[in-house]
């Protein structure tokens, strides 16, 4: 059996996010493999996680402040990793590479950070930079959410060979009708709303959201999510901070449309989300979430407050076509699983060993 150590440092961070969301679903998968056993590796931490780690996962912990540990990883590649974790290999799915003899495996969820750094602070940018540089010149195997993250991984240096292509999951069963009324009950919803579910930072293009919004009469705009960077203003929605994570899936089968106008992701796991509760999405076209979509939505040009507001507007005004894509959306959400996500990454890691 092969002994993986995976990063969870991030699952510490003031805002976890995506990548520590599906570093969790990973190693949940991975649980089930019966050819792979999962050591979660972090610093030290005075208070519990800000996202739980995965129930079960065994844990070692490398003494120096989680703070402290990436920053003196990312800048001078030291403390080895070696010295505290027994394992066959070390996954690093978080933007920091740690020092070690083992087999390396880096996950890159995007390259955003290199097209607007603008998105990011100085410091942000400076880090992930360092990370890009030091995954480029190691001989670390890549993986990526979607095609769209490989071009870019290519396109930047990384040999195409050393890069696999390894979607993120889903879990398809409906939300169960009890908890979709549990969730209109509880935060008081109306009964037909435009979603968002997400960080609320730049990069997720909200204010155009917002005047798109305000362009189609009777229409409530949802956003669900934790604050990012930024001091970013969603006039005339219900905003809901971040919700406990049992309640996603119900809020995105209330949802009429969900609605994600990022500029740039590496993925858009909310996409996914979506339509596997049967709800049509109104996405970025050009976008990894676009790529997702594929058929369960409309991609538009979103940094046009028209089209994403004509987009809106007519699935808002077409119960028949919010359905047929919903209906699209279901059977494309099916080919996105955590357990072929897990089984394609063990695979990874039986190559590189």
């Amino acid at each position: 059996m092969t002994r993986a150590a995976i990063l969870v440092e991030q699952n510490w961070n003031a805002v976890p996010g995506g990548t520590a969301r599906a570093t969790n679903r990973l190693i949940d998968a991975l649980a089930a493999h019966t050819d792979v056993s999962v050591v979660g590796v972090h610093g030290r931490h005075r208070n519990p996680p800000q996202l739980s780690l995965p129930a079960g996962i065994d844990t070692a912990m490398v003494p120096l402040p989680g703070r402290v540990l990436a920053e003196t990883w990312s800048r001078v590649g030291f403390p080895p990793l070696d010295r505290w974790v027994d394992a066959d290999l070390v996954h690093a799915p978080a933007y920091v590479l740690p020092p070690t003899k083992r087999p390396l495996i880096a996950t890159v969820h995007d390259l955003a950070f290199v097209h607007h750094p603008e998105w990011f602070t100085p410091n942000g940018v400076a880090y992930l930079n360092r990370f890009l540089d030091r995954a480029r010149d190691s001989d670390a195997a890549i993986i990526v959410p979607s095609g769209a993250t490989a071009e870019d991984c290519v396109s930047r240096g990384i040999a195409s060979d050393r890069v696999s292509v390894i979607p993120w999951g889903i879990d398809v069963e409906a939300a169960a009708e009890h908890d979709i009324e549990r969730v209109r009950r509880l935060y008081a919803l109306p009964d037909s709303f435009v979603l968002f579910v997400g960080t609320v930072e730049p990069r997720k293009n909200l204010h155009t959201l917002a005047e798109a919004m305000a362009t189609l009469s009777d229409v409530d705009l949802v956003v669900v999510g934790p604050p990012g960077w930024g001091d970013i203003e969603v006039a005339g929605a219900t905003l809901l901070g971040e919700v406990p994570a049992v309640d996603i899936e119900p809020l995105m089968a209330a949802a009429s449309v969900l609605a994600y106008p990022s500029h740039f992701e590496g993925f858009g796991l909310p996409v996914l989300e979506a339509m596997a509760q049967g709800t049509p999405v109104v996405t970025t076209k050009g976008t990894a979430p676009a790529e997702i979509a594929a058929g369960g939505g409309l991609a538009v040009d979103t940094r046009s407050v028209s089209a994403l507001a004509g987009a809106l507007r007519a699935l808002m005004s077409d119960a028949a076509q919010r359905s047929e894509l919903g209906a699209a959306g279901r059977i494309r959400a099916g080919e996105f699983l955590w357990q072929e996500t897990a089984r394609r990454t063990a695979d990874v890691y039986e190559a590189v060993q």
